[in-house]
Order: structure tokens, then C-alpha cells, then sequence
């Protein structure tokens, strides 16, 4: 463990952890708007992808898997002719992010920062929890229906492969499904950290709490870390500028906007509420009920202990 600097113990570090398609993006870009605070974004998520793409071109992978990972290698090399697109801030060449890397930087001082807000995606730490720094850190979770994630990240597959019949026809490719959903790696990074001893309380939020209820939700989290609160940081610049000060991998921001991931997010300058209807368990389409099957225990188990709006 490496020694402490008065600096580095009295900043904040805290940790927003996510399953893919829950509105966390958008949250990050909120909560980098808070006096004080260095945002990174899905830091983990870059080894952890390296990884799991290496593993999926050695499994002699099915048509659909390939024309996916085709697609990712091209984005990939677009993002890196066009890298400039976020240069002049802290982002930094994704060939840095190793998980000792991450875990070192994460151990750092941040100079001039109160706070250093993480936000990253639970299956990418969740088999490699020794990564995790070691300094005193809060962890954070945001939740969102499984029928509502699974639905979205499934409609973003289609979009990544340029899927254009009828999206019933579609079905979801079960090698890539079990490298993001093999099991529930929100509700298994809750567990781990409660048992670890790392945060014997982890705050928990809902994001359809966040959108129908940003004043009330977004006052209760950081008042729960010891933040100040204020109106004014429910609404925030709408223009990308600000994106340059996070820290990540360049190139990772630059291919996900260029694939639709992120754009909406980084454009953002509030929480919009949802108008859409939550789906019926029976309009799902076949290739995920059964993760949404796998999902749901855990989600309505943490719902129950999320921070409340009222």
C-alpha cells in the first residue's frame, strides 16, 4: 500500500458504478459540473474491453460476433485519426490504461480537487477487484430496470452492426451477452464491497429517480457524501468543451461518440424526464429474457435500499 500525503486523504474519492445504458454518462457530466470535483470516465472499461475482444477473436466466434468485432476495430482506428477531436485537456492515449496504471493514477492527488468522482461499469472491475485503489474511497451505485438496460443496449448492438431488417429478427449474440452479462456484476460489486469491508454502506440511486426527480435525488446523494448542495447543479453547460477536463482514454471518447454511445450524454444539460412506458416481460424479445430473468433478483433487491427521493 503506498504511503498517504495529507492532500491525498482529504480528498473525497468516490466511485459510480453502472451496468451499461443507465443514464450514468449524463450523470457523470452532472456531477463534473459540482465545485471541486475531477471526473474520470470508465477507466477500467478500456483493459477490460482490450481483453474481452481478445477473447471473442479466439473463440472461432459465429458470423454475427465477427461483423461485430469488424465494426469495433474500424471505430477504433477512425478514433484514432480523429483523436484531436478531444485534445487540449486531461484525456489521455488509451495505450496508458493498464488496470496497475488506472490503479496508480487513482491513488494520486488530484491538486486543486475536492472531490474525484469515478464512473465506470461493474463488470469491468468485478474479476479484478485487487485493481480497486488503495486509498479511502466511497462506492456508488446507479441502478436501472433491466428491462429498460437490456432493451437499449440491445437496440445499441444493432446500431454498432448496422442492423437494418426487422429488429424482431435480430438476436443477440450470446458470446458477447455473457462478457458484459455472464452474471450480475452490479449486484455482485454491491456485495463485494460490503463484505470487503471497502464501503460498508454504498449509497444507491435509481435512475429513473434521477430523471423524474434530479433535485430531490441529486441533493439526497451528495449530501450523503458529505457534498453541499445546490440548485443550480441540476442544470449545466450543454457544450462538449467541458468533456476535455475528464480524465479517460482519448480515443475510448472519441469512438463512442462516433458509435452513438455517449453523444446524447456529452450534449446534455439536464435530466429529462421519461415518458416512455416500462415494456410487459412478454413484449421482450427471446435473446434476453433470460438475462433480464438474471438481472432482475438483484436490481429489485438493491431498489429497495436506493436513496429515495421524498
Amino acid at each position: 500500500m503506498m504511503a498517504s500525503s495529507p492532500d491525498r486523504e482529504k480528498q473525497t474519492r468516490v466511485f459510480l458504478w453502472c451496468s451499461p445504458r443507465s443514464i450514468s454518462t449524463c450523470f457523470l457530466k452532472c456531477l463534473s459540473f459540482v465545485d471541486g470535483v475531477q471526473a474520470w470516465h470508465e477507466p477500467y472499461q478500456i483493459p477490460h474491453n482490450v481483453e474481452a475482444t481478445r477473447l471473442l477473436s479466439e473463440s472461432n466466434p459465429a458470423e454475427d460476433t465477427t461483423t461485430l468485432l469488424t465494426a469495433n476495430a474500424d471505430a477504433a482506428m477512425t478514433a484514432r485519426e480523429k483523436s484531436n477531436e478531444f485534445s487540449g485537456g486531461r484525456l489521455m492515449p488509451v495505450e496508458k490504461f493498464t488496470y496497475p496504471w488506472i490503479k496508480s493514477q487513482l491513488e494520486a492527488e488530484e491538486p486543486g480537487k475536492k472531490y474525484i468522482f469515478v464512473k465506470d461499469s461493474a463488470f469491468a472491475i468485478c474479476k479484478n477487484p485487487e485493481w480497486l485503489p488503495d486509498a479511502p474511497t466511497r462506492h456508488t451505485f446507479i441502478i436501472r430496470h433491466p428491462y429498460l438496460t437490456m432493451t437499449s443496449w440491445r437496440k445499441m448492438i444493432m446500431g454498432k452492426m448496422s442492423y437494418e431488417e426487422d429488429p424482431l429478427t435480430f438476436t443477440l449474440m450470446p458470446d458477447v451477452a455473457d462478457q458484459f452479462y455472464g452474471k450480475d456484476y452490479v449486484y455482485c460489486l454491491w456485495k463485494y464491497v460490503i463484505e470487503s469491508g471497502r464501503d460498508p454502506n454504498p449509497i444507491i440511486i435509481a435512475a429513473e429517480d434521477l430523471v423524474n426527480y434530479p433535485g430531490k435525488t441529486l441533493k439526497k446523494y451528495l449530501e450523503a457524501l458529505g457534498i453541499p448542495y445546490r440548485e443550480s447543479y441540476v442544470t449545466w453547460d450543454e457544450s462538449e468543451e467541458s468533456i476535455k477536463n475528464w480524465r479517460g482514454g482519448r480515443e475510448w471518447f472519441v469512438m463512442g461518440k462516433q458509435m452513438g454511445l455517449f453523444d446524447k450524454a456529452f450534449r446534455s444539460s439536464c435530466f429529462l424526464p421519461k415518458t416512455s412506458v416500462m415494456p410487459n416481460r412478454e413484449d421482450l424479445t427471446p435473446d434476453i429474457t433470460g438475462i433480464v430473468d438474471r438481472l432482475l433478483p438483484g436490481y429489485e433487491e438493491m431498489y429497495q435500499r436506493r436513496l429515495k427521493p421524498e
